[in-house]
């Protein structure tokens, strides 16, 4: 997949988490500095934490945005089961929100990193 800063923009962009923002194309080598597995990390135990590392905060929140709407939702849908199962669901969607904004801390580093490799050649 190649990375073309000239580009048109596509609507995909501004709805996909994980497909890097115009903003991280024009920052390729500072993102390609940082560290995949510090950025990970920080945004396991707070995701602010990983973001400012990064310097950058519009797909973790929109990561952050999805999962209070699954939430919400899944809240909606089982509104008159039992407490446990709906508080179970909740904490299941939380935990694959938190890992979707592991990956991608984690993804924009390396894509970073590829996209620096492929600017040489």
């Amino acid at each position: 997949m190649r990375f073309n800063p000239d580009e048109e923009s596509n609507s995909d962009y501004a709805f996909n988490p994980f497909l890097p923002t115009r903003r991280d194309i024009e920052r390729t080598d500072e993102l390609a500095r940082k560290n995949p597995v510090q950025a990970g990390f920080l945004t396991f135990f707070l995701l602010p934490l990983g973001m400012l590392y990064l310097n950058r905060g519009i797909n973790g929140i929109k990561i952050l945005g999805y999962t209070f709407i699954v939430a919400f939702m899944l809240g909606i849908a089982n509104y008159n089961k039992s407490d446990k199962q709906v508080e179970a669901m909740g904490e299941s969607v939380g935990v694959i929100g938190g890992i979707a904004a592991i990956v991608e801390s984690t993804r924009t580093v390396t894509l970073a990193r590829k996209r620096q490799s492929e600017n040489k050649f």
